[in-house]
């Protein structure tokens, strides 16, 4: 059995160890999986054929979030007191469980708990991340130094791995003694884009994904979209019901009745408007797709994400004040004008799920 711990963070740890697991199932039918995370299940049940278990178990703190664009550093301080005085009881109840259902292996995109557990149990760890947790605690520990004995905790946890398999627009991953590193795990769609488009009832003005990370963006709103008349915005679960006439909002529901998954919305856009975060990121090279990227607070992997993304996929920049305020009109001009990237290696997967089997024996 192969045990995957997974941060619920966000959705970008979700849904590429989701990618990976779903190729594994498809290389070794018979293996064993279980999932153990707050992200919702649906996430996993959409991506990975077959059965697996599935346990929800809020795994690390992550950080807490005033909205998709702001970090709450008190409210994560707060989370963190509180999971530090439990840490000690979930290691023992999780090893106990690990053994107790003859894991053979663990995976952890990113918690802290589970290589702490996996140690404890006796049980090879292998971590899949482009950043850690230390290193993300220890940037804002620069300003917020109680951050510095959440990064020591997280870094103490992370050297128990037997290895790491790192992902592009990585971070300080030296925590970890051992690393391995492996293509862009990136989702494509499995829709066709013109009959996702069909499905959708897109017409041929281009389309803008908003895409907030399932967080929203409080005080948003999205009647200032209906000035921009020559484009369609698809607004999904965290977004206000339709205000416009180009305002189309969908959810998950209605994604499902139309045989479509997100990664299928992304490739019927033109572009996604959004915050930077792997997930996302991945979803649009594995598209295809054009980025419109705000600022999200700061956040460690924000930089690497603008650097290094730019070399695969079209992208521009637009303030949080001109997403608030519609103004989007220009750079979705100037970003609709950018030429295609040449696109990168996106068979993450296929190599960590190999890997993952190999470890198996």
């Amino acid at each position: 059995m192969i045990v995957a711990y997974l941060s619920g963070h966000g959705y970008g740890h979700s849904t590429r160890t989701a990618e990976v697991l779903r190729v594994l199932r498809g290389l070794e039918p018979q293996v064993e999986l279980t999932v153990v995370t707050s992200a919702p299940e649906a996430l996993y049940r959409e991506a990975i054929p077959g059965p697996f278990t599935y346990r929800n178990l809020v795994c690390d703190v992550g950080l807490a979030q005033q909205s998709a664009l702001a970090i709450d550093e008190a409210g994560t301080l707060a989370r963190w007191h509180d999971f530090e005085a439990r840490r000690g009881t979930l290691v023992a109840i999780e090893a106990r469980w690990l053994r107790k259902a003859g894991a053979r292996l663990v995976l952890a995109d990113i918690p802290p708990l589970a290589f702490d557990a996996a140690a404890e149990a006796g049980v090879p760890s292998v971590g899949l991340a482009n950043f850690s947790w230390d290193w993300i605690y220890a940037h804002l520990a620069r300003r917020q130094p109680p951050f510095a004995e959440l990064a020591a905790r997280a870094a103490d946890a992370y050297r128990k791995a037997s290895l790491l398999l790192e992902l592009p627009f990585a971070g300080d991953l030296s925590a970890f003694p051992r690393r391995e590193r492996i293509p862009l795990v990136a989702r494509k769609p499995r829709v066709p884009r013109a009959e996702a488009r069909r499905r959708l009832a897109l017409d041929s003005r281009a389309s803008v994904l908003v895409s907030f990370g399932g967080l929203g963006l409080p005080g948003f709103d999205a009647r200032v979209l209906g000035a921009l008349g020559e484009y369609v915005f698809l607004l999904g679960d965290e977004c206000p019901p339709a205000v416009a006439p180009n305002v189309a909002p969908f959810d998950r529901r209605r994604l499902g009745h139309l045989g479509l998954r997100y990664e299928d919305v992304v490739g019927a856009a033109d572009v996604v408007l959004t915050k930077p975060g792997y997930g996302i990121v991945s979803d649009a090279i594995g598209a295809g797709t054009r980025l419109l990227y705000t600022d999200r607070g700061d956040f460690p992997e924000y930089p690497i994400l603008v650097e290094e993304m730019a070399r695969y996929l079209p992208a521009a920049y637009v303030s949080n004040d001109d997403v608030m305020q519609g103004r989007l009109g220009s750079v979705l001009t100037a970003v609709l004008a950018q030429q295609p990237r040449q696109a990168p290696d996106i068979e993450g997967a296929r190599v960590a799920a190999r890997r993952l089997l190999d470890l198996l024996g």
